[in-house]
């Protein structure tokens, strides 16, 4: 993958908490600070967690700020006038979670040297872990349900195209669709129907070109296929 693709938020990851029941389509930030991803892997690591951090690991979302410091990203900031990726705000709003914010809204455990971060989709997660960590010292009460003022869940096109657009200087037609596929981590925790499933995954995007551009092909091929009968 070139390493200046703009490779923020995929957007979506579905790093879904336990009992999620409250996400409106628009909802309101996420309260708190933002912690980091090494935070995050304390509850969020782990097969019967869906081994979330491991998977987002592994994606190019966590060698983002990384990758600008390739001799590949430095040649293409080079002709954009940037002399190094890893200082250029047209790079780093995109390769790094939370750029731009004060720095009174970072903990000390963010670094930013870790990329697109949990927090770029899940939003700023020292509330999350306060509640989540108080909920766990009850005994013999059920934990209370996770809404979106707390965490964010969910997946939507809006913001992974903040940075998976045409401003990039190496940008290729993004699908969310099948971006997910490679980056999902669904909590077991959280039991799902095959219903649930479908309707999670079925992303539509009437302006994706890549959908767009299989449909056409889907098309012709059937088209084809009719000719030869």
């Amino acid at each position: 993958m070139n390493p200046l693709s703009l490779l923020a938020v995929g957007c979506g990851f579905a790093l879904l908490p336990l009992l999620v029941t409250t996400q409106p389509e628009n909802p309101p930030p996420a309260g708190g600070r933002y912690i980091g991803a090494a935070m995050c892997k304390n509850c969020h690591n782990g097969a019967d967690k869906g081994n979330a951090y491991d998977i987002w690991h592994e994606t190019p979302h966590a060698k983002a700020y990384e990758n600008l410091g390739s001799d590949k990203a430095k040649e293409v900031g080079k002709k954009l006038g940037i002399d190094d990726p890893q200082k250029s705000e047209k790079c780093l709003k995109c390769h790094v979670t939370a750029y731009g914010v004060d720095k009174k809204e970072l903990k000390a455990s963010f670094k930013m040297e870790l990329g697109v971060q949990c927090e770029t989709c899940h939003g700023p997660g020292e509330d999350h872990q306060k509640k989540r960590f108080a909920e766990a010292m009850k005994k013999d009460e059920p934990a209370s349900p996770i809404t979106a003022d707390e965490i964010h869940a969910g997946r939507t096109i809006e913001l992974c195209k903040k940075c998976h657009n045409e401003e990039s200087p190496t940008y290729k037609p993004f699908c969310l669709k099948e971006r997910m596929k490679k980056i999902e981590h669904l909590d077991p925790r959280k039991k799902r129907s095959d219903e649930d499933l479908a309707k999670l995954r079925d992303i539509d995007d009437p302006n994706c070109a890549v959908c767009a551009e299989k449909k056409h092909g889907d098309k012709k091929d059937g088209e084809k296929k009719d000719a030869d009968k």
